[in-house]
């Protein structure tokens, strides 16, 4: 069984800033996983997974062949809070399926773009899964991993790594007051979004 956790702060300029960028690379690694013949649906295992701009990401491997396990869910940038910078905890059990391939590109990727807000621990190993990928997956996935893919489609390859033991040993430094200031957006010149987020 795999499960990997999370912590962030949705609300963490740093996190806010690397946004548009998470939700690209989001969209660039699961073409990249589906041309490895892996199916990425929508957070119940069915239709087309969520990349929403103003909501978040949702995902899924496919229900319909049995190869569904947890939804992956990444909320989008929340506002500031008075009180400082909450933090959010999620976790997603793939249970080695082929859709893991997505899960643990998108949580490296995410990781290495926001480090000071974003963390993850990981039952699967950083020299094994995440560096191997599973044999349990399409042939032409095999021997890919989250690792590969990350530096296959962004040039990058972190030198050490960067999974904790657990969420509960992970604690985020408290950025300075000013750096918690909204760069609160002109309400004149804001616009809405007619694209759901949904990929086909």
């Amino acid at each position: 069984m795999s499960t990997h956790a999370w912590a962030y702060q949705p609300s963490h300029p740093a996190y806010r800033t690397a946004w548009p960028t998470i939700l690209t690379d989001t969209r660039r690694i699961i073409e990249h996983v589906r041309r490895l013949g892996i199916v990425i649906a929508g957070p119940n295992g069915r239709r087309a997974p969520v990349l929403d701009p103003d909501e978040g990401l949702e995902f899924n491997g496919d229900a319909t062949t049995d190869l569904a396990g947890g939804s992956f869910v990444l909320l989008a940038p929340l506002p500031s809070h008075p009180r400082g910078l909450p933090t959010a905890n999620a976790s997603c059990t793939t249970n080695r399926k082929p859709y893991d391939l997505a899960v643990t590109a998108v949580l490296l990727r995410t990781t290495l773009l926001a480090p000071d807000a974003f963390a993850v621990a990981s039952n699967a190993p950083w020299h094994g899964e995440w560096a191997n990928g599973s044999p349990l997956w399409p042939a032409a996935a095999i021997r890919h991993s989250a690792r590969r893919v990350v530096a296959d489609l962004f040039d990058t390859r972190p030198a050490a790594s960067p999974l904790h033991e657990s969420i509960r040993d992970i604690h985020f430094a408290t950025p300075l007051r000013a750096d918690l200031l909204d760069d609160e957006t002109d309400p004149t010149t804001a616009t809405g979004s007619d694209n759901p987020g949904r990929l086909p």
